[in-house]
């Protein structure tokens, strides 16, 4: 067996299944803790080769901190029964898509000064996925191409004590924990905001100028990116649009990359006028609309370029146009909720990226810019 950290191939997975669907590829712990809003002490990592496919065990502390992350909602409630019960989350990952793996979650022991070895029973774990005690693996909700894994949650109590250091051990590979120290989170990382208009700070969104029932038309009629672009009077390379069904509701999401061509489009100049300290500054204004209802959360949405995974973790991230945007949760039939994604400032913001929201099968790609 030999150790390595290669977190591009399994932090994806890891990410999605904590933190409400998205991955970001990070080279160092306080990275992660950064972007997931993990106290660093919550968390550790190991990696083992097995036949020469490299098995990543990413293992997550559970206390009231854990949930004070960037935690999804899902996994919150699946997750919240094993709160106070020194339990330990754990992510087992692959690069390939596999339905089972070499992974045995009997063959885990945690170890601690002082006191015996202990080595779970079959009584001591919940299951996350099915058939994580078995070795079955789970496609990777991100696609094909981000491998598979399982998830699933093991229960100390007593045979640990949490306020002192203890190591989680598989196969000869040893994680530390130290919960005796406060935890202390990574500062968010620095991101534009507009100076015209804080975070927050709701401006309502002006009638669009020379266009007729344009609302309505976005709400109920083709919502192809082409159309929409032609109705806003935009380069097409400018304009995406996003439809997430689910049961009885649909939800539509329109994209504009807010670069010098919006000046030429079909919007107010009130709305010009407050977009213009984030035209060109790597910007993307969202437009949520539904014809029936449904849930909608800027929190869901993901960017990626090359082969990195962006997430939205801090309300500095966005700036609203309509208000309650970050917080809506829910919109009525007929009801637009706007606002604007500022993108992580290692993003080329004129070059190919995709924007996701929850799933990979739910995006919107904008081509490369040309040279101006």
């Amino acid at each position: 067996m030999q150790f390595s950290v290669s977190r591009q191939r399994w932090l994806p997975f890891f990410l999605i299944i904590l933190l409400a669907g998205a991955g970001v590829l990070a080279e160092s712990d306080a990275q992660i803790a950064s972007q997931s809003g993990l106290d660093p002490d919550l968390f550790a990592t190991l990696s083992i080769d097995v036949g020469g496919e490299e098995l990543a065990l990413v293992i997550v502390y559970i206390n009231e901190r854990t949930f004070n992350s960037q935690i999804s909602d899902s996994l919150l409630q699946k997750l919240l029964p094993c709160l106070g019960s020194n339990a330990l989350y754990i992510v087992a990952s692959v690069k390939q898509v596999v339905d089972t793996f070499d992974f045995f979650p009997n063959q885990l022991t945690v170890e601690q000064e002082g006191k015996p070895s202990f080595i779970p029973t079959v009584n001591d774990w919940v299951e996350i996925t099915p058939g994580f005690l078995e070795g079955r693996f789970q496609i990777n909700p991100w696609g094909t191409s981000y491998g598979s894994g399982a998830t699933g949650v093991l229960i100390m109590g007593e045979h640990i004590d949490p306020s002192q250091p203890f190591w989680v051990v598989y196969q000869g590979q040893r994680a530390r924990f130290d919960l005796t120290g406060v935890g202390t989170s990574v500062p968010p990382p620095t991101l534009p905001v507009p100076p015209a208009k804080q975070p927050g700070e709701a401006i309502e969104i002006p009638t669009l100028k020379d266009v007729t029932d344009l609302e309505d038309a976005l709400t109920h009629g083709d919502f192809s990116s082409a159309l929409v672009a032609a109705h806003l009077r935009l380069d097409p390379s400018l304009v995406g649009t996003i439809i997430i069904t689910s049961e009885d509701e649909e939800l539509r999401l329109l994209l504009v990359r807010l670069e010098e061509g919006v000046h030429k489009g079909a919007f107010g100049a009130e709305l010009l006028s407050n977009l213009e300290p984030l035209i060109g500054t790597g910007a993307v204004m969202i437009w949520a609309l539904t014809p029936t209802g449904a849930n909608f959360s800027p929190w869901q949405l993901h960017v990626q370029q090359s082969q990195t995974i962006y997430d939205f973790w801090f309300d500095s991230s966005f700036a609203e146009l309509t208000e309650g945007f970050l917080r809506l949760g829910r919109l009525k039939s007929g009801e637009v909720a706007a606002g604007v994604i500022l993108l992580h400032r290692q993003v080329n913001p004129h070059a190919t990226f995709t924007v996701y929201y929850q799933t990979i099968n739910t995006s919107t790609t904008f081509p490369n810019l040309p040279q101006q």
